[in-house]
């Protein structure tokens, strides 16, 4: 049986290296996981039908080893991609880490990210395993937008109390639920 791969997938103005993906990486390698951490084109001006394609190129066919995990403006962008899936090609899981699925205040220059409808009941039937991560003092992706998202995907909510937006800057280099998460994932697959 093949390994699981998983996908990192970074948010605006975000790369594969940056906050606690290096981390994740690492050990989800160290649990027989193989890993990708694709760079988005543009990160400072992100466009969604570029990184749509970015994903297409890194992630090929999708499949019940096909796991991914997201950030931010990552989120969405994975949401979308399982979205143009053929029937049939549905991934294992998705763990969306201060996601949203609808215009932010704070940030309007992504609201083009969130002109196409997300078919959320797609991703329910398609997606076993789903879990929605947010920080309880995020300034930038409000709780109660992860917190819709979450209710959307009829996903598990785990709110944090002191993450912010998960960002390096503030700390945040590791995030331990996750890997929590992609552990007890995987496990019920078995």
């Amino acid at each position: 049986m093949a390994s699981p791969r998983l996908f990192i997938i970074h948010g605006y103005t975000a790369g594969p290296h940056h906050h606690w993906f290096d981390w994740l990486k690492a050990e989800a390698e160290a649990s027989g996981m193989t890993v990708t951490v694709p760079a988005l084109p543009d990160s400072l001006n992100p466009e969604d039908n570029a990184w749509q394609a970015a994903m297409k190129e890194c992630t090929g066919t999708v499949d019940d080893q096909t796991w991914f995990v997201g950030h931010s403006l990552g989120c969405i962008t994975i949401l979308r991609y399982l979205n143009q899936q053929p029937a049939g090609q549905n991934a294992a899981g998705v763990i969306m880490v201060a996601g949203f699925s609808e215009p932010l205040s704070t940030l309007p220059e992504l609201n083009a990210f969130m002109s196409s409808p997300l078919d959320a009941s797609r991703i329910v039937q398609q997606v076993p395993q789903r879990a929605v991560i947010a920080s309880l003092n995020d300034d930038i992706v409000y709780p109660e937008l992860s917190l819709r998202l979450s209710q959307q995907l009829n996903a598990p909510f785990y709110a944090l109390p002191e993450h912010g937006h998960f960002l390096a800057r503030h700390g945040i280099t590791e995030l331990p639920l996750v890997m929590q998460l992609l552990t007890r994932f995987t496990e019920k697959q078995h």
